[in-house]
């Protein structure tokens, strides 16, 4: 072999092997979309993410959030770039009677156990939103937990007719 190739081959190897290397602990680093604080946002697993496409006024955003520590984990609050006020709301009531209004306090995930948001359930709620949500756009979400920890998650926007919820009067 010349050395030409020899040090195109070493070049190329190189680059696969610093592509798929780990961190000293053995763990992959955070994808960006997922970049975290340590403490709480460490425990989090985010899957099935999305926001509601909206041009205006109020959406929502919906995922699966795992806690995979030994220990509960608080969602305190939710913010954006763009400035945008989220909450976090629930269902109260049952059957026609239900509203939708903010959760009062922390959303708790218990240890090993997932916190489930889906339109009808527990959500993000986008309160007056300062730019569009555009579907095929992704809105990036910065969850701060009671302990100071945070972790940004990416919310792919898609375009989404249901969960015209009423909305509790009182919730502010």
């Amino acid at each position: 072999m010349n050395f030409r190739k020899t040090t195109a081959l070493a070049l190329g190897l190189g680059l696969l092997l610093t592509g798929c290397a780990q961190s000293a602990d053995g763990q992959q680093p955070a994808p960006a979309a997922e970049q975290k604080t340590a403490g709480q946002a460490e425990a989090l697993a985010t899957s099935e993410t999305w926001a509601k496409a909206a041009e205006s006024g109020m959406s929502a955003a919906f995922g699966i959030l795992h806690n995979h520590s030994g220990t509960p984990i608080a969602l305190r609050k939710i913010s954006n770039a763009q400035g945008d006020q989220i909450q976090i709301h629930e269902m109260r009531g049952t059957g026609d009677g239900m509203t939708m209004a903010q959760l009062e306090g922390d959303l708790v995930i218990e240890p090993g156990k997932d916190a489930v948001l889906a339109p009808g359930g527990h959500h993000l709620m986008f309160m007056d939103l300062q730019e569009p949500l555009v579907a095929a756009q992704t809105a990036r979400l910065k969850l701060e937990f009671a302990d100071g920890s945070s972790t940004e998650v990416d919310f792919p926007i898609r375009n989404f007719d249901g969960a015209n919820e009423s909305y509790d009067e009182h919730a502010g």
